[in-house]
């Protein structure tokens, strides 16, 4: 099986990698050309797989790199929030007009599908929980915007040219080698300083977190799974936890003294409670998250101490 990842020097992209592989699949890696990543993401697997360098706003070099591909896993994206908010048109081309060139180039090809990367940032503020596909979609940030608008496109081309595309949404991602932009990455370094975490608001908007290797392995089923072609799949476990918890949570795992900090301010577009009903996931995929939050924030909090040096040159930014 000939498959192509999108973004593959990414943290969630270079998991599916390292998944993919050990599946047998022949992998092409699409890496950004100006990345700075590939040192932490995927140097294990040089020998394992074929690393291209380029950009999704290629058309041409998609078209080149999807010959003979079977299925593309896309997962190339700008995928921060916070960046979007500075800068909204950037992220927005990036995100659609890229989704739209890889659609095109399997349209050339004739790939035998697409497996698309969403978010859960999609329905922003959710009129009901736990949250299921059929959820409205409410996106509150220019990030959520462009994953909506990435969807349409998708869905468009499943009905159009009858492609195969399926897409995901991702629900609360962590685990070593994430960016410290993110929540859990940052408590830990904070407190490997001897900082306490700071939490934003008064901590009590909740993520359902699930541990990388198991998003990779719900992922890469979706490549290969029946029945799943034109519809949305949420990716999560479940387990509703408050950003408050969460930053105890990780203080008690530390073995630290130190208290969170409550921002009192909340982020423009900030979502409220994002915790997703996994049922139809994990009887589509025949899937079940394998790590509970204990053992993955270990697996985390160790990875961070053990490359603090790879992190020292760079700004925690509350």
């Amino acid at each position: 099986m000939n498959v192509l990842v999108t973004g593959a020097d990414g943290f969630i992209p270079s998991f599916v990698c390292d998944r993919l592989v050990e599946l047998g699949a022949n992998v092409t890696a699409l890496v950004r050309r100006n990345s700075s990543n590939v040192i932490k993401s995927i140097p294990h697997l040089k020998t394992h797989l074929k690393i291209r360098w380029g950009e999704i706003s290629d058309l041409s070099l998609l078209v080149q790199e999807t010959k003979d591909t079977d299925i593309i896993y896309h997962l190339g994206a700008q995928s921060h929030v916070q960046y979007s908010l500075h800068n909204p048109l950037e992220t927005y081309v990036t995100n659609t007009v890229g989704t739209a060139n890889v659609l095109e180039a399997a349209r050339i090809n004739d790939v035998r599908k697409i497996v698309h990367a969403g978010s859960a940032e999609v329905y922003g503020k959710p009129n009901k929980v736990p949250i299921t596909e059929d959820n409205e979609l409410v996106p509150r940030s220019p990030y959520a915007a462009g994953k909506v608008a990435s969807d349409r496109l998708m869905f468009s081309y499943f009905c159009t040219y009858d492609m195969p595309v399926v897409m995901s949404r991702f629900f609360g991602i962590y685990g070593p080698r994430q960016s410290i932009e993110k929540a859990i990455p940052k408590f830990i370094l904070k407190i490997l300083n001897n900082e306490p975490p700071v939490v934003y608001g008064d901590g009590k908007q909740s993520r359902d977190y699930m541990y990388v290797t198991d998003a990779a392995d719900a992922y890469a089923k979706l490549g290969v799974a029946n029945d799943v072609d034109g519809q949305v799949i949420n990716i999560g476990t479940g387990t509703e936890l408050t950003i408050a918890d969460l930053a105890q949570k990780i203080l008690d795992l530390m073995n630290s003294d130190l208290k969170p900090i409550f921002s009192g301010k909340i982020n423009p577009g900030e979502a409220g409670r994002l915790f997703t009903d996994p049922t139809n996931c994990m009887k589509k995929l025949d899937w079940s998250p394998k790590i509970g939050l204990e053992e993955g924030l270990k697996n985390t909090i160790d990875y961070f101490t053990e490359n603090k040096e790879l992190y020292k040159h760079l700004d925690v930014v509350v």
